[in-house]
């Protein structure tokens, strides 16, 4: 014999992009991490774990900026075709569930502190190559407002600016930069 029992509707809702992670740590990538996880990592998930980065309840952020410079860059330096370039930046996302920082019009204090910090890095250090640029200044920016804890790059003057800020910074790994740069050298060997 089959009891039969009311079923209740259930509303579930979501707060999407309304909720703190409290507890969780938020890795920032900038757009030259982003690259080297394309191109040299190819995106894989359990080379990076054996490199130090952290999984779920952890999170990835990147800045929206980023995209066209990324994809820029797959095409022009590494000879991605253009499809190839958006589908790899997209199988990225995907894979780290990457959180897309969006610039809003309260960015604007913190990209004034994130400028203020590297023209004392500039000073400090008396490096002018140490410079950060506008889109360098707007991911910055955008970590400071979602208080991103560490910060992942190999660019020196973005690092130095993070750390200024007192953001934790994790380098690239030397070896990683230099994967990068063979591939890049070996591939505009075979362009010629």
């Amino acid at each position: 014999m089959v009891i039969e029992k009311d079923v209740k509707a259930v509303e579930a809702y979501t707060l999407s992009g309304m909720i703190k992670l409290k507890g969780f740590v938020k890795n920032g990538l900038d757009s030259s991490t982003l690259i080297n996880l394309i191109v040299v990592f190819d995106s894989k998930k359990d080379e990076l774990k054996q490199r130090g980065f952290t999984f779920p309840p952890h999170t990835f952020f990147c800045h929206k900026v980023s995209r066209a410079e990324v994809i820029g860059i797959l095409i022009n330096r590494h000879n991605f075709k253009p499809e190839e370039a958006y589908e790899s930046f997209n199988k990225l996302l995907s894979q780290f569930d990457l959180q897309i920082i969006e610039r809003r019009d309260t960015d604007e204090i913190f990209e004034k502190q994130v400028e203020e910090a590297n023209n004392k890095v500039v000073q400090k250090f008396n490096k002018s190559k140490l410079k950060i640029g506008e889109k360098d200044i707007v991911i910055i920016g955008g970590f400071l407002r979602e208080k991103v804890n560490f910060v992942h790059s190999d660019d020196e003057g973005f690092l130095k600016t993070c750390e200024e800020l007192g953001l934790n910074i994790i380098p690239t790994p030397i070896t990683h930069s230099q994967k990068e740069k063979d591939i890049k050298s070996w591939m505009s060997k075979r362009k010629s």
